[in-house]
């Protein structure tokens, strides 16, 4: 039987260095989401930011040509995007709310999301 014991022992070694390294790779898997979740947040404020400054100082960046080129280039895509989002709407039979965009049915008479009236009586 010493033979068994000995099987056994280093059966429930290895089980327990098993054990130890599964819990470290959850450890670091948990580590890696939360730091790939927190520069999400940190990429949405950015966003978040730049377009706050795009809009509030559009005027006064009137006299840099750099600045005019690259605001007309964002005009423009914003333009494409909402035609296209227009065209998506109307071909899914459905309709965006004019104040927090959300897409409803197109006999939905209120957004879902904001309560608007998106129908007249």
């Amino acid at each position: 039987m010493g033979i068994l014991d000995d099987v056994v022992i280093n059966a429930k070694s290895a089980a327990e260095a098993v054990g130890k390294k599964a819990g470290q790779i959850v450890d670091v898997s948990k580590l890696r989401i939360n730091v790939a979740e927190i520069n999400a947040e940190i990429s949405k404020r950015y966003e978040a930011l730049g377009e706050y400054v795009y809009e509030s100082c559009r005027e006064r960046l009137a006299e840099d040509a750099e600045a005019v080129g690259k605001m007309a280039e964002i005009d423009e895509l914003v333009n494409q995007r909402d035609a296209l989002t227009k065209e998506l709407v109307d071909k899914q039979n459905k309709v965006v709310c004019p104040v927090c965009g959300k897409q409803s049915s197109i006999t939905a008479q209120y957004c879902s999301n904001c309560g608007t009236k998106l129908t007249g009586e």
